[in-house]
């Protein structure tokens, strides 16, 4: 596979799509955009005065933000000269900051207003640390540069730094659900070569759409799929203003997007929200949905044709009326949310990946979506089951371009995942005969019943979400501590209650909303669910949670943390 480096990236796309729209922004009522040549003119700038700061090929450069078009610019420009990027997570602390900025040995940094005053104090304790760009000054102050200043400043003669596509683009710090911080090092030719094997299944995407971000952009689902894919086919991105449902919808519908990657959440939430709109419109309106959600189902059945978005007009015209597709990425989607937006006519594509490969390995097309798999492997990318069990279950491993180079400084760690060219993914699935990949959970947090049996939290949790009183639960394995299976697992669950629906059932029963009253009906209904379950699924007791789970940055809930809190450790 060609592929090419950021450096080369850049002026190809200047030349290809020039007054293009790439990135846009809504501040102060008004979207600010960059084009294609615009892009290319201030990363030309902005890497002479980088240079000139003393940033060479190789050396570290961190960015830290919320999602914004001068974090792309920056990443850009960073990748473009030789430099490599360590992108930080915006949700993270500043504790985890100033660690992760001294163990990369950043030399440069480039961060927003909000987290340069959480870090002031840290950073001048820094002796690797040359200089720090904010994006949101006017003007150098205090010894900090002005990402605006910079920008304009005509690049005049420097050094052409040459990358080539094996040199390393970037560092990336992921804890994920385990708990250790771990620098995945990624080239260019792993970011690129998953850029074109993306492109070669979205061929229909180009200069007329228009990609709406809302992931965390330090996030490599979101730099790859929603970055530099819609950069590289010369699509539009647009950085929502907030993360509100409200402003999401916002810029939706002003700016037509066309599609979006998101996480399961987002579309749960959303699908939440309609119904809920639609419930609260009063019976007839509520009867009406329904009935067409029930006929698109049927027709679709029948006649292999969707009609839905012709049936659900007023829904897609809230979402702005040009949706093509959304991607859903970083944990497992309910499949019953996939099939509910695609009886309103929006197709949601499953994939999967991991941040070692850059991140994607599989995924779904419009021309052969098959709901409740991640879909088969994208070109270059050669899967494998390890050690498959009766059902063809293990543990999914992976080889091709866009694999990692290794952990930065660890190289024990390194070599527990990299094994003669493959990388053990720690995910448990199949492949099944047409060459579609289906997930059933973590390796580490399957949990092995007395009988012999695994149980796949992931599965059961789907189950568990389904009942309309529970919000969220997250499936445990617990040690038994004494009797005939004494140091076997048992099935427990953490359950976090839908508020609104204790609401009201405690305003049509007279009640006030207790613990007790939760509990109660909760107990209820998870029997009723064991009875329905296999003996080694059932749950064998639940837990109740007021406080959301705690979660990585894309949504994924970290086990190892509950784990703790429950003594399981």
């Amino acid at each position: 596979m060609v592929t090419l480096t950021i450096s080369e990236l850049v002026k190809l796309c200047a030349s290809r799509f020039g007054d293009s729209v790439a990135f846009q922004m809504k501040r102060d009522g008004e979207y600010r955009q960059w084009t294609f040549a615009q892009v290319a003119k201030t990363v030309d700038n902005l890497a002479a005065q980088l240079f000139a700061l003393g940033i060479c090929a190789g050396d570290r450069v961190a960015l830290l933000s919320e999602n914004r078009p001068e974090w792309a610019v920056s990443y850009l420009t960073i990748g473009s000269m030789g430099a490599v990027v360590v992108p930080l997570d915006s949700l993270a602390s500043p504790l985890d900051h100033a660690g992760l900025l001294k163990d990369s040995g950043s030399k440069g940094f480039i961060v927003s207003s909000k987290h340069l005053a959480e870090l002031t104090e840290k950073i001048r304790e820094m002796p690797d640390l040359k200089f720090v760009i904010c994006f949101d000054l006017e003007r150098e102050k205090e010894g900090v540069f002005s990402f605006s200043e910079l920008a304009i400043k005509p690049a005049g003669e420097r050094v052409e730094l040459k990358t080539r596509p094996s040199d390393l683009l970037s560092i990336l710090y992921t804890s994920g659900t385990t708990g250790v911080s771990k620098g995945i090092m990624l080239t260019h030719e792993n970011i690129m070569s998953n850029v074109i094997a993306v492109a070669e299944i979205f061929k229909m995407i180009g200069p007329g759409d228009n990609f709406l971000s809302v992931l965390p952009i330090h996030h490599t689902f979101e730099t790859t799929a929603g970055l530099m894919c819609p950069f590289y086919m010369g699509s539009r991105v647009t950085y929502a203003e907030s993360l509100k449902s409200y402003s999401i919808l916002t810029n939706m519908r002003e700016t037509g997007v066309t599609v979006m990657c998101g996480v399961p959440l987002l579309y749960k939430i959303f699908l939440e929200g309609i119904f809920r709109e639609v419930e609260e419109k009063g019976f007839l309106v509520n009867f009406i949905f329904r009935a067409l959600f029930a006929c698109s189902k049927i027709f679709g059945s029948l006649f292999k044709k969707n009609i839905g978005k012709k049936l659900f007009g007023m829904v897609h015209k809230k979402l702005g009326g040009k949706i093509r597709f959304w991607v859903s990425g970083g944990a497992a989607i309910d499949p019953s949310v996939i099939r509910a937006f695609d009886n309103m006519g929006i197709t949601i594509l499953q994939g999967y990946g991991l941040t070692e490969s850059s991140p994607i390995l599989t995924c779904c097309s419009l021309q052969d979506n098959r709901i409740g798999s991640v879909g088969k492997a994208i070109s270059g990318v050669k899967l494998k089951i390890a050690n498959p069990g009766k059902r063809g279950v293990g543990e999914i491993v992976a080889s091709g371009p866009n694999i990692m180079q290794g952990y930065y400084k660890n190289p024990s760690a390194t070599a527990e995942v990299l094994k003669e060219g493959w990388l053990f993914t720690g995910d448990q699935g199949y492949i099944d005969k047409d060459g579609f990949v289906f997930i059933t959970g973590r390796l580490k947090d399957v949990i092995i019943t007395g009988s012999g049996l695994n149980v796949y939290p992931e599965e059961l949790e789907r189950e568990l979400d389904s009942i309309p009183a529970v919000l969220e639960s997250c499936v445990l394995g617990r040690k038994i501590k004494d009797g005939l299976r004494k140091g076997m697992e048992e099935v427990i669950a953490l359950v976090i209650p839908r508020d609104e629906f204790f609401l009201n059932i405690a305003s049509e029963k007279g009640l006030e909303v207790s613990d007790g009253l939760i509990m109660k009906a909760l107990k209820e209904e998870i029997n009723k669910l064991n009875v329905k379950l296999p003996e080694h699924k059932r749950v064998a007791a639940f837990f109740l949670r007021k406080a959301e789970f705690p979660k990585t940055s894309t949504r994924k809930i970290k086990r190892f943390v509950l784990r703790k809190e429950m003594g399981l450790v």
